[in-house]
């Protein structure tokens, strides 16, 4: 007899592997899969596929069966937060919730052996001989409190165990965790929250959101811990390589949704994307990371993203000519550290200084057409962003 498929894991950076390779680059084969056997290929896409049914769609070309992630426009609730709603459990684990979280319902405080005694008595009803040592109980009930479920306290010599007490939101506190579960870091916490209220449909749509982010969302809390605490961290990534820096900030790209580590290594400014990180281990207290935050203010007032470089800062000009009012409003509101200055009617200068332009690249191009010249010293740049441009024109056949 097979044995059954199940849905729970046990370790969530394989779900978030085979997630990010299934539905952000694209489902792929086995062949083209080096994660690890085929067999786990095989598990992991149907375990993907059973909890986002709704969102998985198949189409079959040349008898080869392809999949693809569709998720609904404007909608309210990232799909892949439940996601983080799959764990595997043991006898013992199911047993303990239900029974624990039971008993200490009476809003009572208990120690250890009482709790131990309550569950024999319980277990004394059962026919079998399934009994749980108290070692197990402690260790269940201490990962629990720091799980901030249980609450412990000490009473002369003795730890007293309770269960803390809900958090009660009113109506508009659980509207605005509607809004910040789906724009804020980490916010899947926001989404079990709501699974305790019987709440209404949120009212909000997002034109622009990344529901990947949410994949991050452990090295992204356990990052910005250590930032709290400025501490030195080892991070492991997800070729292999190890590395070691003083976390300093995160950057959230606006444009593409991923997500930046900038940290201090060696007396200088280095840049991980959160995506390649695969876990993260505290090490001692960073004692640069005064002079760190302080480097990553004076390298901010010269650089477009947080690709920080020791080369010399160039500064840029933009002439645009934009005849309507809603451009120029929004070239104010995305020059970032730039300035704009109205020339003449309908012309501006958007002047800027950067030691790396490549990152404006992709924001610049969003004002082709508009743009009337560009003035800097930095010439070989420049040349290649018009090559850019006539190359992009042949393609599309709008050579002049």
């Amino acid at each position: 007899m097979a044995k059954k498929f199940q849905e729970l894991v046990k370790q969530f950076t394989t779900l978030r592997s085979y997630t990010r390779e299934f539905l952000i680059y694209g489902f792929k084969s086995r062949e083209e899969i080096t994660l690890s056997s085929p067999r786990t290929y095989d598990n992991e896409r149907r375990r993907i596929e059973s909890l986002l049914h709704e969102y998985v769609e198949t189409q079959t070309v040349n008898n080869k069966k392809i999949y693809r992630l569709v998720l609904p426009a404007n909608q309210a609730d990232n799909p892949l937060h439940v996601l983080w709603q799959t764990k595997s459990f043991t006898r013992n684990d199911i047993f303990l919730h239900f029974v624990l979280l039971d008993l200490l319902a009476q809003e009572s405080a208990f120690t250890v052996n009482e709790i131990v005694q309550a569950i024999d008595d319980y277990l004394s009803l059962f026919d079998d001989d399934y009994l749980i040592d108290s070692l197990t109980v402690r260790n269940k009930l201490n990962e629990y409190t720091e799980m901030e479920i249980l609450r412990k306290e000490k009473r002369g010599k003795q730890w007293l165990y309770s269960l803390n007490q809900q958090t009660e939101f009113t109506a508009k506190q659980l509207q605005a965790i509607q809004f910040y579960k789906e724009v804020a870091p980490v916010g899947v916490i926001g989404d079990f929250l709501l699974q305790r209220y019987d709440t209404h449909p949120s009212p909000f749509c997002f034109k622009h959101k990344y529901d990947n982010q949410t994949l991050d969302s452990d090295i992204l809390l356990f990052l910005l811990q250590a930032i709290k605490h400025k501490q030195r961290v080892k991070l492991l990534k997800t070729n292999g390589v190890e590395i070691s820096l003083t976390p300093l900030k995160i950057y959230s790209s606006c444009e593409s949704g991923r997500q930046y580590l900038v940290g201090l290594q060696s007396g200088r400014l280095y840049s991980l994307r959160l995506d390649y990180l695969e876990s993260g281990q505290l090490l001692e207290a960073a004692e640069n990371f005064a002079r760190g935050q302080e480097k990553i203010m004076t390298a901010e007032a010269t650089s477009w993203n947080c690709s920080f470089t020791a080369r010399k800062p160039v500064t840029y000009e933009i002439l645009l000519h934009l005849p309507e009012h809603y451009l120029y409003k929004r070239l104010l509101r995305e020059k970032r550290q730039g300035t704009v200055e109205m020339v003449e009617e309908n012309l501006y200068k958007f002047s800027i200084e950067l030691v790396d332009p490549h990152g404006m690249e992709p924001w610049l191009r969003t004002w082709l057409g508009r743009i009337v010249r560009i003035n800097s010293t930095n010439r070989t740049w420049e040349n290649q962003f018009w090559t850019d441009v006539k190359e992009l024109n042949s393609l599309y056949g709008l050579e002049e």
